[in-house]
């Protein structure tokens, strides 16, 4: 994922927000995987994610660290499902559904944005 689509998923987060806000851009989240069965440690970049009142079953303060990797893996489910996504994402221009999307698979479901136009 280049930085522009990375940064512009979290403008529109930040701009179109119902109940969570960016909390940081230039996070570093810690995986680890297993290879060659040693336990080795990767650092992703990430968004944080916070909730900035209740909703659901989420208390307010509540935070959710996306890497970088599973965000790119979210859009390339995007790009299967809707092929013209890909022409979006070279012009720079997602829409608030396509982030959703994207957002919704990187946290596996847990996380549903609810982008809107206006703020409630």
């Amino acid at each position: 994922m280049n930085k522009q689509t990375y940064y512009l998923i979290a403008d529109i987060i930040q701009r179109y927000r119902t109940w969570i806000i960016v909390k940081d851009t230039e996070l570093l989240v810690e995986m680890r995987i297993l290879q060659d069965g040693v336990l080795k440690t990767l650092f992703y970049k990430g968004l944080s994610l916070q909730s900035y009142r209740d909703h659901y079953s989420f208390r307010k303060k509540r935070t959710w660290k996306i890497n970088e990797y599973d965000l790119n893996q979210g859009l390339a489910a995007l790009c299967r499902k809707d092929p013209s996504a890909k022409g979006r994402v070279e012009k720079g221009t997602l829409t608030q559904r396509d982030v959703e999307y994207i957002i919704e698979k990187a946290s596996f479901g847990i996380v549903k944005l609810e982008l809107s136009d206006y703020e409630y």
